[in-house]
């Protein structure tokens, strides 16, 4: 089956006038009376990713459409199985045994065993295989202990809280069709056990995939419905422009979309689409390089922190639907503790002021501008991304700075050039993001080791590196939680960042579409109980 197929010429007219295709899978006893139909959405970066979870870096809707996982995560922020149906760890956390659900099988029919799961978390820990989405199990996974066709043992190089997370994030392909295939023929004919399976995909233009009748094991702990799903097919158009996204949200060619702040108050007026208001597991932040001077001095860091005002940022560059953030977790990861905001560097512009003045950054000539010691001007070079977001950030930040006497030289960029920049330790400062579910995003944004990558702001010390450790190999929720507080205190305290918002997620729905949920630790759309109210 090649990559680049072709549309009939019906098929072509099916999907410019929005004609259902006629469903062919069984529904499930949920589905009962209730409409199928298609679910279509937009996701421009799907459409240049390959399908083989162990090739693609984006892993977004036709991944999770086609590929299980061992879990899932609920809508608590805990982890239920999916592939797997009891699980034990050992007492020192190195060993983790799975039970899996039994006589479930890939689309090609091939048994989901022991055996496949092996093959698979094996290829993930292997790193030769570059796998973007297992990285973590790199160097951690030792060996997989096939016990017997449904049981298995992890056997790790050490404990590791966030195993779970992991392996609710790696996608499991049938070993089969991936041997007889190959990457890139896999990537054209996948081969998973989710509940869609791809029945079209039009580089440039669309994929599309239909109800797996076979699909049956869906968290009990999360959905009401098992499956197979209501919805006959899944649609995924690869457009990336917000306005014509916006627009086919409002035809009815698409089902869901997300909605851009400037545009939420006409999408509230559309009497037949529902917004969904909540916010994004990111966060918006300054980065200093603490490689180079003066950014390894401290006292200047907070300075800048106490300057910048986060709730002007929240509601001028993000129509007031941003939650201002003090911590470097937000509140919709686990980890977040409202407490530490309570003594945390909040806007004070007249503390800035007095720190400035101690540590020597003073306007010496009166022009309304400090110098550095040294008595020249001081200018503070940031470097963020030029689309809308990042420019009404930087230019907030600009006039903050500019009232406590700091000249902001704002560089803006294609943000991946940005990005690049930071890994040089050239850089001064920079307005960045992240994005993610699991407290580990400490460890991959200061760990020592990944000084030259992820670790922008070259930041480390021993004492966070043990704080990081810790963290990630306690298995005791609440003593993790616990050093989690203490290593989010640490850095607040080092001020390698200075923590800006936590953007929204605003998500329009058509009407039409019922018992879908959001889940609001990662914010995936779940649309396992999803179903029509009219046939179309």
């Amino acid at each position: 089956m090649g990559l680049f197929q072709r549309l009939s010429v019906l098929a072509l007219l099916l999907m410019l006038t929005g004609v259902m295709m006629t469903p062919v899978a069984a529904q499930s006893e949920f589905c009962e009376g209730r409409s199928g139909g298609r679910l279509a959405i937009a996701d421009a970066q799907s459409g240049n990713s390959s399908l083989d979870p162990f090739v693609s870096s984006w892993h977004s809707w036709p991944h999770y459409a086609i590929f299980p996982t061992l879990f899932q995560q609920a809508l608590d922020g805990s982890y239920v199985g999916f592939l797997a149906d009891t699980w034990e760890a050992s007492e020192d956390g190195t060993e983790l045994t799975i039970n899996l659900i039994e006589g479930e099988n890939f689309t090609d029919g091939t048994p989901i065993n022991a055996e496949a799961i092996a093959w698979n978390l094996l290829r993930y820990a292997d790193p030769e295989t570059g796998a973007s989405q297992g990285a973590d199990l790199v160097g951690l996974l030792e060996e997989v202990e096939v016990v017997d066709e449904y049981t298995f043992t992890l056997k790790m190089a050490r404990s590791f809280a966030p195993l779970f997370f992991v392996l609710g994030n790696v996608e499991i392909v049938s070993p089969t069709a991936y041997e007889e295939l190959g990457s890139d023929d896999f990537a054209a004919a996948p081969v998973g056990a989710g509940p869609f399976i791809l029945s079209e995909f039009i580089p440039g233009n669309y994929a599309l995939f239909e109800r797996n009748p076979d699909f049956d094991y869906a968290p009990e702990e999360i959905f009401e419905n098992t499956g197979p799903m209501c919805v006959d097919e899944l649609q995924i158009l690869f457009l990336s422009e917000e306005q014509t996204i916006l627009a086919a949200l409002e035809t009815g060619e698409l089902t869901l979309a997300p909605v851009p702040t400037q545009n939420l108050e006409d999408i509230r007026a559309q009497a037949d689409i529902t917004v969904e208001e909540t916010l994004q597991n990111q966060i918006r932040y300054i980065g200093f390089n603490t490689s180079k001077a003066p950014w390894d001095n401290v006292d200047l860091r907070r300075a800048l922190s106490y300057a910048t005002d986060r709730y002007e940022i929240a509601i001028f560059a993000y129509d007031d639907l941003a939650e201002p953030l003090l911590q470097p977790l937000p509140p919709t990861i686990w980890g977040h503790n409202p407490e530490l905001d309570e003594t945390a560097i909040s806007f004070d512009p007249d503390r800035a002021m007095e720190i400035l003045d101690e540590i020597g950054y003073v306007d010496v000539d009166g022009d309304g501008i400090r110098e550095n010691p040294d008595g020249e001007p001081f200018v503070v070079p940031i470097e963020t991304g030029n689309d809308a977001e990042w420019t009404a950030i930087a230019q907030i930040i600009e006039g903050q700075w500019s009232d406590i006497g700091i000249q902001a030289d704002i560089n803006l960029m294609d943000f991946s050039s940005m990005i690049d920049s930071t890994t040089t330790g050239e850089h001064d400062l920079f307005i960045s993001r992240y994005g993610y579910s699991d407290p580990l995003i400490l460890t991959y944004f200061f760990d020592p080791e990944r000084k030259g990558g992820s670790n922008r702001a070259w930041f480390s010390t021993d004492e966070l590196t043990s704080l990081l450790l810790a963290a990630d190999s306690d298995l005791n929720q609440e003593t993790r939680y616990e050093t989690i507080t203490e290593t989010s205190q640490y850095i607040m305290d080092a001020a390698p960042w200075i923590f800006l918002v936590t953007p929204p997620s605003l998500t329009g729905v058509r009407n039409e579409l019922e018992g879908w949920q959001i889940n609001p630790f990662n914010q995936s759309f779940l649309y396992y109980d999803s179903y029509f109210s009219d046939s179309e």
